[in-house]
């Protein structure tokens, strides 16, 4: 029997985040320290290139010391909560923990830039507040079972030799569904942003290739680099076009340029719904099931008034609902 639960990062979202950061600007940084010894050696020590690793280099470093103290790691057992980072780490007891908010926004702040994004949220005796970042860390659903049970146990004032770590549950399974009588929540996705930019994208490249007297597809560096361009805005431009179907029983989401695929969910297994606007990312519905897994599912095809119109349908449907964007 499990004596403790450990959180685990998120390796895809944190990795792709430094590497991104650090790629491009470092990348950047680099070519300016290399121009400003080439300027050095001509003389020319004040150019303007001195001034782009002053900024661009410094700017990854911290963004490095960021995510190594910003989401630290967790350890949860019968005595406390342990918060660690490379740097320091701190064991924070039950007694010294006045409650815990499972589900929520927090504001996030990277240098002058503050953005509310979902967390669970510690609140010391203290007043002082400690965040676990939810969607960085890939048991986060674990995490917040065990939290959950922590709270309870504190605001039953009991005591945690009772406290379980068992986070065993059983998986949805693949349902079945060929009754979709339900309202459907969709719009027309031609005339947005994200349908714009999609068949757009996709025309431009097509003039390239048709019209165009030089194909890009002629030497070794368009055939690598070309099918990662056309590709990569595509996938972020559809993923932003879900809608929902919402029956009696059922929540369905499919997408309208990934037909293949729909996610279904029992209305029974849902604890409530955020309709937010992560990352500045297209109006999105996030599904948050009772043993606290959560999907955000972005859907820039609906205007203001269907979402208006779905959120009323799920809160008759006894769906929690939390609007943080319409």
């Amino acid at each position: 029997m499990k004596e403790q639960l450990t959180s685990k990062r998120n390796i895809l979202l944190t990795g792709f985040l430094l590497l991104f950061i650090v790629g491009v600007f470092g990348f950047i940084g680099t070519l300016g320290i290399v121009k400003a010894v080439e300027d050095y050696e001509t003389g020319n020590f004040w150019s303007k290139t001195l001034f782009i690793p002053l900024i661009f280099i410094p700017f990854v470093l911290y963004f490095i010391y960021y995510f190594l103290t910003y989401f630290p790691s967790f350890r949860i057992d019968k005595n406390g909560i342990e918060v660690s980072t490379i740097f320091k780490s701190k064991k924070y007891s039950w007694k010294e923990i006045k409650a815990i908010q499972i589900t929520g926004k927090q504001p996030c702040k990277f240098l002058f830039v503050s953005m509310p994004i979902e967390a669970t949220t510690i609140n010391l005796l203290d007043n002082s507040e400690i965040y676990l970042w939810v969607d960085y860390y890939r048991n986060k659903s674990d995490l917040r079972v065990v939290l959950e049970r922590a709270n309870d146990i504190l605001q039953a004032n009991k005591q945690f030799s009772t406290f379980n770590f068992n986070t065993d549950r059983p998986k949805f399974a693949d349902r079945f569904v060929n009754d979709f009588n339900g309202n459907k929540f969709n719009g027309n996705h031609f005339l947005t942003f994200n349908g714009i930019a999609f068949y757009g994208w996709f025309a431009f490249f097509a003039y390239l290739f048709i019209i165009k007297d030089n194909n890009p597809f002629s030497n070794i560096t368009g055939l690598i680099i070309l099918p990662i361009l056309i590709l990569s805005f595509p996938a972020l431009f559809s993923y932003q076009m879900h809608y929902f179907i919402v029956g009696q029983k059922f929540l369905i989401i499919k997408n309208t340029i990934w037909f293949w695929r729909k996610d279904i969910y029992q209305l029974s297994d849902i604890k409530e719904v955020v309709i937010e606007t992560p990352h500045r990312l297209s109006t999105s519905l996030r599904v948050i099931t009772n043993d606290y897994r959560d999907k955000l599912y972005p859907a820039g095809s609906l205007r203001d008034k269907t979402w208006r119109q779905m959120m009323k349908q799920l809160k008759n449907s006894k769906i929690k609902v939390r609007n943080e964007a319409v």
